[in-house]
């Protein structure tokens, strides 16, 4: 096996690929990829162009009958996504709002796609040489030979490492891993915790209310002795733990309050032992592991329990949406960064921005214009229109549950609503209009997890 760079009009998209029955053609393998994949290489597309083909996994190719041609053995849907990016026209009418889109990437990455002209590739003298790598790839863990993926904990731990921003579990599991009070066979489990339950009941206000703590920021935080917080997470923890516990315990408003409030009094944190200083679960341990008591607080002002600060802008810092678009991304980093209080018209008129530009990229995203319009902006429908239609899908497809839904929807339909479609319009056209900063501010955290999960689904392209 060697390393060679090779044209792209040199590979050939592999006509026995694994994933069909063998053809007879190129023309046949593309379209049978395209009639296989469609949204997924678009989304390989952009990926690309955004960040490069992964040095880490390299095309592997064969030589072909033809001189100084290559039939591609891995990798056969970043080549047609490639050639794709370079002659849109290869997509059939049956998929023109595919062809569209790439048409439109074409046009916004040329100096990404010039680059992409030829590509590394790992050449074998014949296919079975790559087979055993291809099978290590492709047919799971087998023994620990294969990929191992991660589980969620895992990989927040990563986006932990490579973004700085701890999440709810993960903040969790920090401090019972370093309080005495937690059992040791309980600090051996917490590798296995399904941290999916977790998040699902330390996202409920109520939940919150009756554990001691509070979210500011993305930050855990409480103003209840941490021997009192600590009872309740380690009945959390011991329920999830259990074998028999499932996610229907706690899958809706109404059952997670029916699980809390089933907790014994020894279960629960006393809320009238207060702490005279806020203090944060990310700063819970010092480097020694052993959690700081309420005496260090009060004596050391300088310790690492600190106030939480009321926030300035619109959109936390803490909150992290993946928006490749790079216009549309600085819009939202431009909205964690405005003070609101001093300027609440720029931050409503930006926000009125991010919204439709979001929902176009989803519309775009899942092939949802109407008509024949390029994109989701020169179909002239109503702002309105595309979110109910977002929302329509997004509920449809079940990675937005109903009751979220139904709160989104009551929220930008309320006329009275700060966040709704006839608010946010008024802002930017209705000179009499002024918007308030903290009910701007109240808005954004009612819809926060729509924008969460819009961007979710345009990343996932589930």
């Amino acid at each position: 096996m060697i390393i060679k760079e090779i044209k792209l009009t040199s590979l050939f998209v592999n006509t026995e690929n694994y994933r069909f029955e063998p053809l007879s053609s190129q023309k046949e393998a593309i379209d049978k990829m395209i009639e296989d994949q469609e949204d997924k290489l678009y989304s390989l597309a952009d990926d690309i162009v955004t960040n490069g083909l992964s040095p880490v996994d390299l095309i592997m190719v064969t030589p072909s009958e033809d001189v100084n041609k290559y039939i591609v053995l891995e990798g056969n849907r970043r080549i047609t996504s490639l050639k794709l990016l370079n002659n849109p026209t290869l997509i059939d009418d049956k998929y023109a709002s595919l062809r569209k889109r790439f048409q439109k990437l074409q046009k916004e990455y040329p100096d990404a796609i010039l680059h992409l002209k030829s590509i590394d590739c790992a050449v074998f003298d014949n296919p079975s040489e790559a087979d055993i790598w291809i099978k290590r790839k492709h047919s799971g863990e087998l023994n620990g030979i294969g990929t191992v993926t991660w589980n969620s904990q895992q990989k927040q731990r990563f986006e932990e490492k490579t973004e700085g921003k701890s999440s709810i579990p993960l903040q969790i599991i920090s401090l019972l891993k370093s309080h005495p009070d937690v059992p040791n066979n309980i600090k051996e489990a917490l590798p296995k915790l399904n941290i999916t339950n977790l998040q699902r009941l330390m996202s409920d206000p109520y939940v919150r209310e009756h554990l001691g703590l509070s979210i500011n920021n993305g930050i855990l935080v409480s103003n209840i002795h941490v021997n009192e917080v600590i009872k309740g997470l380690i009945k959390i923890t011991t329920d999830i733990l259990n074998p028999i516990f499932k996610v229907a315990d706690i899958y809706n408003r109404e059952k997670r309050k029916q699980y809390i409030d089933s907790f014994e009094d020894s279960q629960k944190p006393d809320l009238t032992k207060e702490e005279p200083v806020q203090w944060n679960l990310q700063d819970i341990a010092n480097s020694n592991g052993k959690v700081l008591q309420t005496e260090d607080k009060v004596q050391d002002k300088k310790s690492n329990y600190k106030k939480s600060k009321p926030r300035v802008s619109l959109i936390p810092k803490s909150v992290v949406l993946h928006i490749k678009n790079p216009k549309i991304n600085k819009i939202f980093e431009e909205l964690k960064q405005v003070q609101v209080k001093t300027c609440p018209n720029a931050s409503s008129v930006l926000l009125r921005v991010f919204l439709e530009l979001s929902v176009d990229a989803y519309l775009e995203k899942y092939n949802l214009v109407i008509g024949d319009a390029l994109t989701a902006n020169y179909s002239k429908e109503s702002l309105q229109g595309k979110v109910s239609k977002v929302l329509n899908h997004m509920t449809q497809r079940k990675t937005m549950n109903n009751d979220i839904s139904k709160g989104i929807r009551a929220e930008i339909n309320d006329k009275n609503s700060v966040l709704s479609i006839e608010s946010l319009n008024a802002y930017v056209h209705n000179e009499f209009f002024y918007p308030k900063a903290d009910n701007l501010i109240v808005g954004w955290d009612n819809i926060e997890v729509f924008f969460i999960q819009l961007w979710n689904s345009i990343n996932n392209n589930e």
